[in-house]
């Protein structure tokens, strides 16, 4: 906060000044804003998934995914699909698919569906309100080809290796071959 008002005041003391600035100078205060004005920016959704996903699976250390939004309950606001891999998310049949929708300051929860694979699709269909969904399904000795995954009323189903197959197509909101983030956990002072 004194940070905040030092820079509030240098600010004011130079916009007080006659002398015109550097030529160039604007530019410059402009390219990167300070530390104290991001310090106070809000998260975007991006970076609250980043922090649920490391809250969440503290053991996991640094973790890869891919991350989709799409409005799956028609209320408005935009869920995150979240297809984190490595070997604290995937096994032989596949990764987890998590389905997260805002709660407050943070998400809920409502889809852990593990043996799903990449391509994901959201469908036309809703069950319970809630759009389905397929997901890939090949490996760990279970049959291959595309599960629907179909909301029951509080959270999609936790095996897609034991949903229906479907033929359906829909839209693709995560590829084959997705672009991958990393959430990585910040070290704490004195680590």
């Amino acid at each position: 906060m004194r940070l905040l008002a030092v820079s509030l005041f240098a600010l004011a003391a130079c916009a007080c000044s006659q002398d015109a600035p550097e030529p160039g100078a604007a530019e410059d205060a402009t390219a990167t804003p300070s530390s104290a004005e991001t310090q106070g920016a809000a998260p975007t959704r991006d970076e609250d998934i980043n922090r649920y996903l490391l809250q969440e699976y503290p053991d996991a250390g640094a973790i890869q995914y891919a991350l989709a939004w799409r409005d799956l309950n028609g209320d408005g606001a935009d869920e995150a699909i979240v297809y984190p891999i490595g070997p604290f998310f995937c096994g032989s049949g596949g990764c987890n698919t998590l389905v997260l929708t805002p709660a407050g300051p943070m998400y809920e929860k409502v889809g852990d569906i593990s043996v799903s694979r990449t391509p994901i699709e959201v469908l036309d269909t809703s069950s319970n309100g809630w759009k389905d969904l397929t997901v890939a399904v090949a490996g760990g000795g279970g049959a291959n080809g595309r599960a629907v995954l179909r909301f029951d009323g509080k959270a999609y189903p936790g095996n897609a290796s034991m949903a229906d197959m479907t033929d359906a197509k829909g839209t693709e909101v995560l590829a084959e071959e997705p672009e991958l983030r990393m959430a990585e956990p910040v070290a704490e002072a004195g680590d």
